[in-house]
């Protein structure tokens, strides 16, 4: 804790840290400019027995991961297969390679690795997020 304390204690090499800080905060429409020194004073009234219980509870058996795995296809993965490009409405070939706005193809799930046996694949997820619970978005002010 007190490592922490002492880094978010160091002064601004230049002025684009605070700038940066700063712009953070305006962003972001939460306006705490002074949540450097907040932070700083939380810190100083946490103790390690409470660092080590908050890691425990929140990363313990309870805690739960997102894992993606993103496979491409393409020329540069040699598979051609949806090789990035689309036909418009007079057939002539549009390449899609570095368009984002491009057609989004289907997704291939793959088979779950065996390390990881309890877990629980996603295929709808507008279905999956709308059981999740919905929390007010909350902006600091003070």
């Amino acid at each position: 804790v007190t490592a922490l304390v002492k880094l978010k204690e160091c002064e601004d090499t230049h002025l684009g840290e605070e700038v940066d800080r700063n712009w953070a905060e305006v962003v972001t429409q939460q306006y705490v400019f002074d949540r450097l020194n907040r932070e700083i004073e939380a810190l100083k009234q946490m103790t390690r027995a409470e660092l080590v219980s908050w890691f425990q509870e929140h990363r313990g058996q309870n805690s739960r991961k997102l894992s993606v795995h993103v496979v491409g296809f393409g020329a540069e993965e040699n598979d051609e297969e949806g090789g990035g490009k689309k036909q418009d409405e007079e057939g002539k070939d549009e390449d899609l390679s570095g368009s984002t706005y491009g057609e989004v193809s289907k997704l291939t799930f793959l088979p779950a690795s065996p390390k990881i046996e309890g877990a629980v694949a996603v295929m709808d997820i507008p279905a999956f997020t709308e059981g999740l619970p919905l929390f007010p978005y909350h902006k600091i002010l003070e």
